[in-house]
């Protein structure tokens, strides 16, 4: 269980509560979001400490009160009525209920929808589904996972030796989707595609040499900015 460190910071003779957080940035690297997270080098103030506890449980973490005491909140079903309703929830439940869909196209989409969700939960599940035989779903759980890389760089590297090829390969594939992203640190990928060429499988020994040049290519070009 990770938590989150909720602190009091007074303020022009009010009290505010600073939350950790790290910028989501889309695919022109501007900042869209933040969110609460553990590793987060931004701060996200909060005028009440209800505000700022439904915050980090939201994006999946527990939290650490100011007086020490942790405490965390699952999302749960709601049923929506028509005042107070916590879309968030019952909007996830929706997505979370198709993704193991027996048709492929249903379950590929939820995928989709999922990775609106930067929580826990979803890059569990996002982790879990490329290493499925489906493309459209396997395909999607990547474009999820890439879109979070900044924070998911780690997993991306463990994937890399799952006892699963495919999901192997799929970890591959996000790096390769990576090598222009200045989000990541680059040099943090070489040494672990560097081992996925002796891999086990001949696909993700070839997949794994020709990611490791683009990454070092770029490693490269990026140093010499």
């Amino acid at each position: 269980m990770q938590y989150v460190a909720i602190k009091c910071e007074e303020k022009n003779g009010k009290t505010l509560y600073a939350v950790s957080a790290i910028p989501l940035k889309n695919k022109s690297k501007t900042v869209v979001q933040k969110i609460p997270h553990p590793l987060g080098s931004d701060v996200l103030l909060y005028d009440n400490l209800d505000d700022a506890k439904d915050a980090i449980t939201r994006a999946g973490f527990s939290y650490v009160l100011p007086n020490g005491e942790k405490g965390h909140a699952k999302l749960k079903p709601v049923k929506p009525s028509y005042e107070g309703v916590n879309y968030d929830v019952v909007v996830m439940n929706s997505v979370i209920e198709k993704i193991n869909s027996s048709n492929s196209n249903v379950a590929a989409a939820a995928i989709l929808a999922l990775s609106e969700f930067p929580t826990e939960e979803t890059f569990d599940i996002l982790f879990d589904k490329i290493g499925e035989d489906n493309d459209a779903i396997r395909k999607n759980a990547i474009s999820g996972i890439c879109r979070y890389a900044n924070i998911l760089q780690p997993r991306i590297i463990e994937a890399l030796k799952s006892s699963n090829w495919v999901q192997r390969n799929s970890a591959l594939i996000c790096i390769q989707n990576l090598t222009e992203d200045t989000s990541v640190d680059l040099e943090k990928f070489i040494i672990p595609l560097t081992e996925a060429c002796n891999d086990d499988n001949t696909i993700v020994q070839a997949n794994a040499l020709s990611t490791l040049a683009n990454v070092y290519r770029n490693f490269k070009k990026n140093r010499k900015v």
